[in-house]
């Protein structure tokens, strides 16, 4: 999502899903009904058996940086082909506490359980992204079949703490403790990735800069009645340099496309599921890839997960970096600055951002 106050016209702010599901009627809304299942036959629902993610594609933090280990080659081997064919993959022992993403997720869903009007306080509007409340659509789009609460976390002095729920005890504290170790968390991976590249270590690092943003998206899922009819989130690629997501810990739901195949994702205990975004692909010249990924509903349970989307400064230009461009490669895509504003208004459309800023060969 973009990280711009100006948004593209003809967007609506619709009602949230929870309260639409208060009506207890087995009836979508035709604005929610994003797949016409006699035509769609990429969703579980309609049949489809789907297979799940490599396996393998699981990243241990430490062995990255033990240098020590022979097994530390092979892993950045792995980032390397992780990040090339995928664009994510879950990270293991990345040292945030299990038991701080434990009171994360209690928190965010102690917040979904308040009452309407409780939550009401924190709402976003239309003309602006963060707070409670539903993703703004063009209307001709359908709407995901998601609420979410959406926060700025870095730079701490631009948080806008009104929209931290103080009602919810240790919210606060919570988001301010994970928003570090993400940060941690990030710093790491992008001198990982960089060196996957042979390149210099501080290579991403430098090019995030000290006014990059980082946001907090409490995605929450309610169940519906009929899942093969709506999406939590519809396909699309991150805006981002790198998304951070923890997964809910006991409903699947995401999904990435790889060669035309929809694939699950499953939920690793303590794992972070680490996704490229449109920043770095476009940064590394489409060396790494991007991955367009969505959301399922499950009938019966809600689901709950929460993205970290970390992205260079919003007014910053960015582009393949010189040393991955080459008579053999050469760039792939144009120099663009503010990005996430016109990813925004490609995703509000249905489209992704990316391809607008792709060279014609």
């Amino acid at each position: 999502m973009a990280a711009s106050s100006v948004l593209p016209g003809k967007l609506e702010l619709p009602s949230t899903i929870q309260e639409l599901t208060k009506s207890n009627t087995n009836q979508i809304p035709e604005r929610y009904v994003v797949i016409n299942p006699n035509l769609d036959p990429s969703l579980e629902s309609n049949g489809c058996v789907l297979p799940w993610m490599d396996s393998s594609i699981i990243i241990d933090l430490q062995l990255l940086f033990d240098f020590s280990s022979p097994c530390a080659e092979n892993e950045l081997l792995k980032l390397r082909d992780a990040l090339s064919s995928w664009g994510c993959f879950q990270l293991v022992n990345h040292g945030v506490a299990s038991s701080l993403m434990d009171q994360l997720h209690s928190v965010g869903k102690e917040f979904f359980a308040l009452p309407l009007e409780e939550k009401q306080k924190y709402s976003r509007t239309a003309e602006w992204f963060e707070g409670y409340g539903c993703d703004v659509v063009s209307k001709d789009q359908p709407i995901n079949w998601n609420d979410r609460l959406h926060l700025r976390i870095h730079p701490p002095q631009q948080r806008n703490l009104k929209l931290w729920p103080e009602i919810v005890p240790n919210f606060r504290e919570a988001l301010d403790e994970y928003s570090i170790e993400m940060r941690k968390v990030l710093e790491i991976m992008l001198r990982a990735i960089a060196k996957s590249l042979n390149l210099e270590e501080n290579t991403f690092l430098s090019q995030l800069g000290e006014d990059s943003t980082f946001f907090a998206r409490f995605n929450f899922y309610p169940p519906c009645p009929h899942p093969d009819r709506v999406l939590g989130l519809k396909p699309h690629s991150d805006s981002t340099l790198i998304t951070i997501l923890l997964q809910d810990k006991d409903v699947e739901g995401l999904q990435v496309l790889k060669d035309d195949q929809w694939y699950k994702v499953p939920v690793i205990p303590n794992a972070l599921v680490v996704n490229v975004g449109d920043q770095l692909e476009i940064m590394s010249n489409g060396i790494l890839t991007s991955p367009v990924h969505r959301a399922v509903i499950d009938k019966e349970k809600e689901r709950m997960s929460v993205a970290v989307p970390c992205s260079v400064a919003a007014d910053k230009e960015i582009g393949p970096l010189s040393e991955l461009i080459d008579k053999d490669r050469p760039q792939l895509y144009k120099n663009v600055a503010n990005y996430m504003y016109t990813s925004f208004q490609h995703y509000a459309r249905g489209e992704r951002g990316i391809n607008a800023v792709k060279i014609k060969q």
